[in-house]
């Protein structure tokens, strides 16, 4: 038995260098699975990336984020249902800022979304939003 150290890795000079095979299998990779290809146009999509690196720094900034996002594709989905046309997005805009503006239904908005997003098939966004409205006009009402 030796008693001679491992030798270390001095990690400043090591350099991933893309070889053709790297590169290939990368590519391969991106044609056959959706969601690298997906994900590599996303990242690599200036707009994109610069709204990922201003409201995805947290877990918590992820998961507002990603209710804001829900909010926007659920308004935009049931004005089109309702009215065959599409919503405007200063109009969809400004009913997610007038519903987080409120501390209750803000609240309520949040518990909802997660709460889809953790079972989608369980949990109607709107459906939930209406019944919730429903119920705050009783309240306010007697």
């Amino acid at each position: 038995m030796s008693n001679s150290k491992p030798k270390q890795i001095n990690e400043e000079k090591i350099i991933v260098q893309p070889s053709k095979t790297i590169v290939e299998k990368g590519n391969e990779i991106i044609e056959s699975h959706d969601f690298y290809k997906d994900l590599s146009e996303l990242m690599e999509d200036q707009k994109f990336s610069s709204f990922f690196d201003k409201y995805f720094k947290t877990m918590n900034d992820t998961k507002v984020t990603l209710v804001y996002m829900n909010l926007y594709k659920e308004f935009k989905n049931k004005y089109k249902e309702i009215e065959d046309k599409e919503l405007d997005r200063r109009i969809n805009i400004f009913l997610i800022w007038k519903m987080m503006k409120d501390k209750d239904i803000n609240k309520f908005a949040l518990h909802t979304v997660l709460k889809h997003l953790d079972n989608p098939k369980k949990t109607n966004i709107l459906d939930e939003f209406q019944s919730f409205m429903k119920l705050d006009n009783l309240l306010e009402n007697k």
